[in-house]
């Protein structure tokens, strides 16, 4: 997603804070360890659902499909780490998952983690969720959530800019068009063209709120084929314009 490490960096370390957080499954190559500062979430893994209450943190392994929904006002502070910033760890842990992936968290640690610039500090706290999250569990990571799902996730999240379609996906991967239609609406719960315009909004909310870019310029490099479709697609989902939408950020 926007703001995650599609592709792991050596030591890369980020971190950011988003208030009432929904976003479509993905994945990527790099750790995330969410904190819940108030309000609960529901953080889906590989189709199993967690629910994550203010006070707690969630931690999700490289490459697990994932998404987030807010169930109350929520906040959170989001860890995004490559897998040799915890190289230890990651060697233990690899083709592997937590049992549990929620714990209790401490909130000057997700403070820290934000705010410091002391690698040993920031690795010692997350040394220490990757020991509460050991004692929950860990297991042979269960194969139920295919390498077709993460494929076309990784397909989509690198294509999604371009006019892609089901059909030239389905080509590519070698199934035909209805196999992956059925498999696609069973896997994620939502139509082809509903979830690659998730990705689309994601990236045209981004620049409405960061550049002052025109309309029809934020539509054309988020991936969608006209500003028409694009601000049915957008009313759709928020209820207003992306011009509207623009004018309650300022």
């Amino acid at each position: 997603m926007l703001f995650e490490i599609k592709h792991s960096n050596n030591n890369h370390y980020a971190t950011i804070r988003i208030d009432n957080i929904i976003c479509v499954p993905h994945c990527h190559t790099s750790y995330e360890l969410l904190f819940v500062t108030n309000g609960r979430i529901a953080a889906n893994i590989n189709g199993k659902e967690h629910i994550v209450s203010g006070g707690e943190c969630i931690m999700i392994l490289p490459m697990q499909i994932h998404s987030y929904n807010t169930i109350d006002n929520s906040t959170v502070e989001i860890s995004i780490f490559s897998c040799d910033y915890i190289s230890d760890f990651y060697n233990e842990t690899k083709g592997k998952e937590f049992k549990n992936p929620v714990t209790d968290s401490d909130s000057i640690d997700s403070w820290i983690l934000n705010k410091s610039n002391n690698r040993f500090e920031i690795k010692s706290i997350l040394y220490k969720y990757c020991a509460r999250l050991m004692k929950n569990g860990i297991r042979e990571a269960e194969k139920s959530n295919d390498d077709l799902s993460m494929k076309i996730v990784i397909y989509i999240q690198n294509h999604f800019k371009t006019n892609v379609s089901l059909k030239q996906m389905a080509k590519e991967f070698g199934y035909s068009y209805n196999y992956l239609s059925a498999y696609f609406k069973t896997r994620f719960g939502c139509g082809y063209a509903e979830y690659v315009n998730s990705f689309r909004l994601e990236e045209a909310v981004k620049m409405l709120k960061e550049t002052n870019n025109a309309i029809t310029q934020i539509a054309f490099e988020s991936g969608f084929t006209s500003t028409r479709n694009f601000n049915n697609v957008f009313k759709k989902k928020y209820g207003i314009s992306p011009l509207v939408y623009r004018k309650t950020q300022a």
